[in-house]
This record gives structure tokens, sequence and C-alpha cells, in this order.
């Protein structure tokens, strides 16, 4: 199964003159299933979400997504208190955490924004139960994917808080198998198994940078290629060129699966 990972698109702070070349390339992967992970405008304005409305309608395969912070209103207090996904739901998707179950993964989207945070995200208890029941009822015949905006585990020289009950999260999780994780949030690249407790790496995590934002905080606008085959997983990174604005392939990340975890594959 083929995964094409997009994040942070920002739509009011996005480069127009990426829009086509991202597209292109996402078609040229030909991927089963399209997933992103949250930040498609800037401030949650209608005619922000108008633009990334157009882009999702022109993408030429099936997709999810949840929401990200930037995806729920910043300045409109009645809005943020009242409706804080409506605009969300109304230009984007109806349903904030889609789950897709394939021959080959589960895919579990998890809405972790928060009304009361500007940015920080929160993973909720009855989150962590439905991701835990779903690991274990399909590791072993399926790959468990998570998709959620922020991310579970990070550098410590990161800036932003980490989202609250991640940790408590990712014990949880670490016990029941092994698992993906994919995320954004922090507009940079890693991936890599993250070792919770007992010296095992069941989570696999990946954070994709952004897409089309302006906002490269030293990266670069990329896009993730994700490879499922039974117990193996690889991650190509496509990373937009400064001359041509061609989407190019520029590393690539396999990873094999047993019963302790995850492991690097040559």
């Amino acid at each position: 199964m083929r995964l094409v990972l997009l994040t942070d698109l920002h739509f009011g702070r996005a480069s127009p003159d990426l829009v086509q070349p991202l597209l292109d390339s996402i078609a040229n992967a030909s991927p089963d299933l399209i997933v992103i992970a949250g930040d498609f405008v800037q401030r949650a304005r209608g005619k922000q979400f108008s633009a990334a409305r157009d882009f999702v309608d022109r993408l030429q395969h099936d997709w999810i997504a949840v929401p990200g912070n930037h995806d729920i209103p910043l300045y409109n207090i009645v809005a943020r208190v009242l409706s804080p996904r409506a605009a969300y739901r109304r230009w984007i998707a109806p349903d904030t955490a889609p789950t897709v179950t394939t021959d080959d993964a589960v895919i579990v989207g998890l809405d972790t924004t928060h009304r009361w945070s500007h940015q920080r995200g929160l993973i909720r208890p009855a989150q962590i139960a439905q991701v835990a029941d779903a690991i274990r009822a399909n590791w072993q015949d399926r790959t468990v994917v998570v998709m959620a905006h922020h991310p579970f585990h990070q550098s410590p020289d990161v800036e932003k808080k980490v989202m609250k009950n991640a940790a408590e999260a990712l014990r949880t999780w670490s016990d029941c198998g092994p698992h993906i994780i994919l995320s954004g949030h922090l507009h940079t690249w890693t991936v890599e198994p993250f070792i919770a407790e007992k010296n095992r790496s069941m989570t696999l995590q990946v954070h994709c940078g952004t897409g089309l934002s302006t906002r490269l905080r030293g990266s670069s606008n990329e896009y993730a290629i994700l490879d499922l085959d039974q117990k193996t997983f690889s991650a190509c990174r496509m990373v937009a060129d400064h001359n041509t604005k061609r989407f190019v392939a520029q590393s690539q990340h396999r990873y094999g699966c047993n019963a302790d975890g995850w492991h690097d594959l040559p």
C-alpha cells in the first residue's frame, strides 16, 4: 500500500508557484491514499479555506485529513469557543477523526486540536484507548498508522511544547504492539523509531515538513511517499527544488517490523 503524507499547507501563507508542482508530483506517485495532517490554512478564514478546498478538489486520488491548530480560529474568540471546527467541517471534511481500514493497514486519524490552546495539542484518554484497541486487534495482520497534526515526541531543542498526554499515549501504545505515527506541526523532517520503555521500538514516527508554506524554519517544502508491505515500511522524502520548483526524492528510509518492534533495513 502506498500513502502520501502532506501536512502544513498553510493557505494564506502558501507559495503559489509550488501548488501545481506539488499536485503533479503527488499524481505521479500514484498513491492508494493521501493523508493530510492538518494546518490547511494560516488563520481559519473563509478565503483561505476556499483555496485549500480548491487544492484538495484537484487531487487525483482519495484522501483523508485531520485538522491542525491553525485550522481553528485564533482571533474570532466567539467561534473559537462555540464552534472551533465549524469552518474546517464546512470547507474540508465533516469528520475530523476519520478511520480507514484496508487489507494492509488501519489508519486512525486523531483530532488533537484544543480550543483553549493556541499551539499545543491534546491527546484525550478516549483517543489513547481507541488507538490501543486498534493496535491490539490488528498489528499482526495490518500496519496500524496513527495520523495527527501534533507530534508525540520531539527534540528537546524544539521551542514548542510537546502535546499534552503524549508520553502517556506512547507508553500505552508501546505495550500494545508496533505501529506508525504520522505528524506535522514542526515544519521539520524526522523518521525514526522511538524507544518508549523496555528498550523496545514499537513506535515508528514520521514528522513531515510543510508542503507549501513560506514559513520554512530552515527546512524545505516537502511531502512524503510511504510504502507499506506486510512488515516493512519505507519513507521517501520529496523536496521542492529551489530553482525548478519540482519535487524530487532526497532521501529514503527503510524499516522492518517484528515482535520486538521496528528496526533499520539496508
